[in-house]
């Protein structure tokens, strides 16, 4: 991005006072306490890391500070002045603005016309598309980005930036950015992370949230961690401060780290789940691939490398043109699957990189979630056997832990983590001999990222082979038994062992540095 200054409305000011502070800020929802006695300030033109499990008071906090919700007792004070009472609008009006994780844009109209939502200039009763187009250019310089292009054309961190600008023209002077991280590249994070420190540079301030220690470390200047609602500690700077210290204070123990035993005794793996030849398919040319029981493979490459191409080929989402497909030592060959639906039905499971969109119908129990794709095989004569549906309801939700009352409460209630504890239940219930998890730990916290990696480990015990897709290059080289590295379409190297380092991953999987992306 160009170093050229930024146009917006803020204004500067000094970098050494607070332009936040929050004093014994407290909520409590009946006898739940959902934050409480929380204190901490926030640097003018600085960006400010809120660390925390799912179910921290991380959102609670972010809700008061924005005038979602009120407070049930403390201090918000912004810029000076006590923001007692106010509503999202006041709070919008003074300054602080909130950017959802995701991004809230109109696919359907311009770049232009969704950074000046809302401020549209008219005259005479009629838009003045001249000025509207003026003002855009004047607010995307050294931005890149087309103000006449479709807003749903646009890629994923131009998305989060747009949302960024158009709280900058609305005045935003504090913008709390609530996993902005979500779905990006390793490279366009790279590019969000510029773009937010030339902002930084200008007097802007951010409250930055993430569950990635190493996201924290890399750009924020001072940290707050929550646990239980409560404050759990942070710091000013963030010079001396190490990931192990930051998951300490998130969990209040000591992270012990998953890391799969690749030296499994012989026999346990004898046999393979799953054989297929001659693939050919969009972005996907692999002329043979096999994964044995209970192996975890991960695949690795390049956007558009073909890892998650052939990932979703496996179960349908992305259909072969031509292969075939040997499951269950059989010496019977059939066609790949077409449809997600004949997927499982062959004992093949897929869990989405994006838990929202495809993974929960977020107004459905937790039970009706679980038990949704498997619902044929509880059914007889067109009706669903509620007795068989809620004893593997009720299995499911014990076994993968899943913190709630019970399987009746929504699933939108949940933390991210225990709605992908739902997701896996519901792949689970199907029986499948090959689970493919694409992105299994994006957007849930560390602890329970480490519960999911046991939890895989465990099933890959049983018999289950896994697939894992995955931008964490630290997570592919703790739980993985091999890799496949992709490119153009075909597997072209495969590591084993000890050769799998985060290091090794990058070196095979990039044709440049970090800043690349492993299968996005």
């Amino acid at each position: 991005m160009s170093t050229q200054t930024l146009h917006h409305p803020a204004t500067q000011a000094t970098p050494d006072d607070a332009i936040l502070r929050i004093e014994h800020l407290t909520k409590v929802y009946g006898a739940f306490s959902a934050l409480s006695d929380v204190t901490l300030d926030v640097q003018r033109g600085s960006i400010h890391g809120l660390l925390g499990e799912n179910g921290a008071g991380k959102s609670t906090l972010v809700g008061l500070i924005a005038g979602m919700r009120s407070p049930t007792g403390g201090r918000i004070v912004f810029d000076g002045h006590e923001m007692q009472g106010a509503d999202v609008k006041a709070m919008e009006q003074a300054g602080v603005f909130l950017v959802t994780q995701e991004p809230m844009i109109v696919g359907q109209l311009s770049v232009a016309e969704n950074l000046l939502l809302g401020h549209w200039p008219a005259r005479r009763g009629f838009i003045n598309w001249k000025r509207l187009q003026a003002q855009a250019r004047l607010m995307l310089e050294g931005v890149q980005i087309d103000p006449n292009a479709l807003a749903d054309d646009l890629r994923a961190v131009d998305r989060r930036k747009l949302n960024i600008l158009r709280a900058l023209f609305s005045g935003g002077r504090l913008i709390i950015l609530d996993e902005p991280t979500t779905a990006l590249t390793m490279r366009d994070r790279a590019v969000l992370f510029d773009f937010m420190r030339e902002l930084k540079s200008q007097g802007i301030t951010f409250i930055f949230i993430s569950h990635y220690n190493e996201e924290i470390l890399d750009i924020c200047d001072a940290v707050t961690v929550l646990r239980d609602g409560k404050l759990a500690g942070g710091s000013d700077t963030l010079a001396d401060m190490s990931s192990a210290h930051l998951s300490e204070l998130v969990l209040g123990r000591g992270l012990e780290l998953f890391r799969r035993d690749r030296t499994r005794p012989e026999g346990e793996q004898a046999g393979n789940s799953l054989q297929v030849d001659g693939v050919v398919a969009p972005n996907v040319r692999v002329q043979s691939f096999a994964i044995a029981r209970g192996e975890v493979v991960g695949f690795a490459g390049l956007l558009g490398s073909g890892a998650k191409e052939f990932a979703q080929t496996l179960f349908g989402l992305n259909p072969a043109t031509a292969g075939r497909l040997h499951a269950d030592e059989t010496h019977v060959a059939c066609s790949l699957p077409t449809t997600p639906s004949r997927a499982l039905a062959r004992g093949i499971a897929y869990l989405s990189d994006d838990r929202r969109r495809d993974g929960v119908v977020g107004l459905l129990s937790i039970g009706n979630n679980i038990s949704l794709s498997s619902l044929p095989a509880l059914s007889l004569f067109g009706f669903v056997r509620r007795q068989a549906e809620t004893s593997m309801i009720g299995r499911y939700f014990r076994e993968l832990g899943v913190k709630a009352p019970s399987p009746d409460v929504a699933v939108d209630t949940l933390s991210g983590g225990n709605q992908q504890k739902v997701c896996l239940g519901r792949l689970l219930a199907t029986q499948p001999q090959l689970l493919i998890l694409d992105e299994p730990t994006r957007g849930i916290d560390v602890g329970v990222k480490e519960d999911v990696h046991r939890m895989v480990d465990a099933l890959t015990a049983q018999g289950l082979s896994v697939i894992v897709v995955t931008t964490d290059l630290d997570e592919m080289s703790r739980i993985t038994d091999r890799v496949c590295i992709f490119l153009d379409g075909e597997i072209v190297e495969t590591l084993y062992g000890d050769d799998i380092t985060p290091e090794r991953l990058r070196q095979a999987a990039f044709s440049s540095p970090i800043t690349e992306e492993v299968a996005a």
